[in-house]
């Protein structure tokens, strides 16, 4: 009876060792991404409407500049920066408001905060798309500031929509003269009946934003709580960086790790990482937005449970 107590022993212990020796084994999933890069450098040209009612609003661009410079002195992308205004009845209409600035320029916080506050009100017909064609032209206004190899990214900041006398097809088809590589972006009022705020107030700014869908552009409301935020991502468009990267499956979270250039990148909302369930996608913040060019690698077992139970940590 003993021994054969003992061989049924040795069997159960086989059988559990056969188990342990069988076992599943969940492998890691990886997708990876690369961070587009501008080869020939962007050129950022500001269109700031400068007539009585912007005040505040320029008041608080100049307030959050560093918001917007910073991201563009800390990325190695060759940009060169200007601003115009929508007053097309000053002197030599679409010329810059100071000079051109890049990586070079000193102070250049403070200097764009100047340009974009105008101590003397301009036209109160806010002439953006005549302004930007002007502000644009390689042949004309633009011959020192637009560089023929490299992207045009245009920014709106109004709280009126367009009064020139052009439709929008009629400024695309401008735009279009000047090269293929040009985006529309447009911080104005929203639709349909525009925006109010306790710093701001704007009707909606229907044609900028037709010219910004059209192109691919980035819209943002110039009625914002938070302008530091809006151009953070503003900068980003101009510089032409992806922030949000869709993944192949759905994360355990737990088990997600993400490297950029093959550096671990921390799970934080602030200049980290965060996972953003409905596009199923890892979002950048800040200074953790991988640079132009740069390698992403996010690695992690896929989640088998319920969403439910994956926001909640169970």
């Amino acid at each position: 009876m003993a021994s054969t107590r003992l061989g049924l022993l040795l069997l159960l212990t086989q059988l559990t060792s056969a188990c342990i020796d069988y076992g599943v084994t969940r492998a890691r999933e990886r997708d990876g991404f690369t961070q587009p890069a501008r080869e020939g450098g962007v050129d950022v040209l500001w269109v700031v409407d400068d007539s009585m009612s912007m005040y505040e609003e320029q008041e608080q661009l100049a307030g959050h500049a560093d918001s917007f410079i910073s991201f563009l002195t800390h990325v190695p992308v060759d940009f060169r920066l200007g601003v115009t205004s929508t007053d097309t009845t000053r002197d030599a209409p679409g010329s810059l408001l100071g000079e051109v600035l890049d990586a070079d320029s000193a102070n250049m916080v403070e200097l764009f905060a100047a340009q974009v506050t105008n101590e003397t009100a301009g036209s109160r017909e806010e002439h953006g798309f005549e302004a930007a064609l002007l502000a644009a032209d390689p042949d004309g206004e633009g011959a020192d500031f637009i560089r023929p190899d490299a992207a045009l990214e245009i920014v709106f900041f109004s709280d009126e929509d367009d009064q020139s006398n052009l439709t929008v097809g009629e400024f695309q088809d401008g735009l279009a003269t000047y090269g293929d590589d040009i985006v529309v972006n447009a911080i104005v009022g929203d639709l349909p009946e525009g925006c109010a705020s306790l710093q701001s107030a704007a009707d909606p700014g229907s044609a900028y934003v037709e010219a910004q869908d059209a192109s691919g552009g980035s819209r943002e409301s110039i009625c914002s709580h938070d302008y530091a935020a809006m151009l953070e991502r503003m900068a980003l468009q101009v510089l032409g960086l992806d922030d949000t990267f869709a993944l192949s499956k759905i994360p355990d979270l737990a088990s997600t790790e993400v490297r950029v250039d093959e550096i671990l990148i921390h799970r934080r909302d602030r200049h980290g990482w965060r996972y953003e369930a409905g596009q199923n996608a890892i979002v950048f913040d800040g200074y953790a937005v991988p640079p132009p060019g740069a390698g992403i690698e996010v690695s992690y077992f896929e989640w088998t449970g319920t969403t439910e139970q994956q926001d909640t940590g169970e």
